[in-house]
């Protein structure tokens, strides 16, 4: 591989030179924060993207009316449910949070933008791929400078710890109790599951729009060091969800692409054994109390029906924001999930605009094909509803880019003279 592939160069693209931005900042800041007050801080992709799109706003970006009618609607029912808890509250959870409501709303609200244009997407997807690259040599070189001695997991002992939310993550995670060897957390992300997932989604891209052998190679092994099962479910979603979904072509694209991570996964039993090992094992987590697989897929279950046992009620009006995070007299350690999340404390019209808002856009090609992984990592494999730095860059990929094959030149509707003038340029 060259060595410019893995130099981001600004697009003069506004848009493009956007999405840069949110990737740059959303990935390579991700554990960097603001102080904001007592304990509470706030991650500096918040206030730099959303300031970064303000001033994009009724130029390059625009509001998708659609999407735009779904988020108030999520905000009317979340903020009947916050009312409804200040003046009944849950006994159960007696506890709600206008903050949270608050920060959730703006963080979520990046959804509602929407490129003025559509740009093509081969130049959208080869602009923020050396993002992608770049993390995953950095979390490759981690992985193997602690075998001589050098460890790089942390920021801790450079940056000072009002300025990190390092505390509230897994960023040193042993590959076993008690070993020595620690699971690659991408360098600058802050969980080695959120660089499993992170590659997980840049194999994807790279598989559907370039195929370039090193690059794949390159976030494969990243994908390995970050011995994470919650990226095997991102590429296992696509694979499966592609395969069934795309007719003939995507059965081939599916069965490929599972041959050769069966073939990966070979070779990295063969090249370092523990790796292999410890991936196989996670899979017997879910039934084992204290275990991550066990807190992120089965504890939100034990939680759902635990509140709606006692409340059932809260079904439709939720228990207000922040509620579902502070539950007495519930003895299980969980993580929730984001649609349980949402459901919880909205009720199951919350929930329903909240996926109506995510669902709702018009999407080809390659960003189409992303839907369905993107959608389970940001509901199930991390709780990243109101973390702005995975959230915004799900949201870019999702609803925010306006992508199409043709060059970038037509706003909003598109004329048959300039659809046929811009297929003329492109030389078809």
């Amino acid at each position: 591989m060259r060595l410019r592939r893995f130099v981001p160069s600004f697009s003069r693209v506004p848009e493009i030179r956007f999405a840069q931005v949110v990737f740059i900042v959303c990935l390579f800041l991700q554990r960097f924060a603001f102080p904001a007050g007592g304990d509470l801080k706030i991650s500096v992709a918040t206030p730099l993207i959303l300031g970064y799109a303000g001033l994009g706003l009724s130029s390059w970006l625009g509001l998708d009316r659609r999407r735009l009618a779904y988020f108030l609607a999520l905000c009317s029912v979340a903020i009947l449910a916050y009312c409804a808890q200040v003046s009944l509250p849950s006994a159960i959870a007696p506890r709600s949070s206008l903050n949270s409501l608050a920060y959730w709303l703006l963080v979520t609200g990046f959804g509602v933008l929407s490129f003025r244009r559509r740009v093509n997407e081969n130049e959208f997807f080869r602009a923020i791929m050396p993002v992608f690259m770049i993390v995953a040599a950095a979390g490759l070189l981690q992985f193997l400078l602690q075998f001589v001695g050098i460890s790089a997991f942390s920021f801790s002992d450079y940056v000072p710890e009002r300025f990190l939310n390092e505390e509230l993550y897994a960023v040193v995670n042993h590959m076993e109790y008690g070993g020595d060897v620690i699971r690659s957390n991408g360098f600058f992300l802050i969980e080695a599951s959120v660089f499993s997932q992170v590659m997980a989604v840049g194999i994807i891209i790279e598989y559907l729009r370039f195929r370039r052998p090193g690059v794949l190679a390159l976030m494969a092994a990243g994908l390995f060091v970050s011995v994470s099962g919650t990226g095997w479910l991102v590429l296992g979603a696509f694979i499966l969800i592609y395969g069934v979904t795309s007719g003939a072509r995507g059965l081939r694209t599916a069965i490929t692409l599972g041959l050769a991570c069966v073939l990966s996964f070979i070779v990295a039993s063969v090249a370092y054994p523990p790796i292999a090992d410890m991936l196989v094992g996670r899979l017997g987590e879910f039934g084992m109390q204290g275990t991550s697989g066990n807190e992120r897929f089965v504890t939100p279950i034990l939680a759902m029906n635990f509140v709606f046992d006692w409340e059932p009620y809260a079904f439709w009006t939720g228990i207000g924001p922040g509620a579902s995070e502070h539950l007495i007299n519930f003895s299980e350690k969980y993580v929730l999930n984001t649609p349980i999340k949402v459901l919880l404390e909205y009720g199951i019209f919350g929930l329903g605009f909240y996926m109506l808002f995510l669902l709702s856009a018009v999407r080809n090609g390659t960003q189409r094909a992303l839907v369905g992984p993107l959608l389970i990592l940001l509901l199930f494999a991390g709780g990243y509803h109101n973390f702005s730095p995975m959230l915004f860059p799900m949201l870019l990929l999702m609803n925010v880019a306006s992508l199409s094959d043709l060059p970038g030149e037509f706003r909003g509707q598109v004329s048959k003279a300039s659809l046929a003038a811009a297929i003329s340029r492109a030389g078809v």
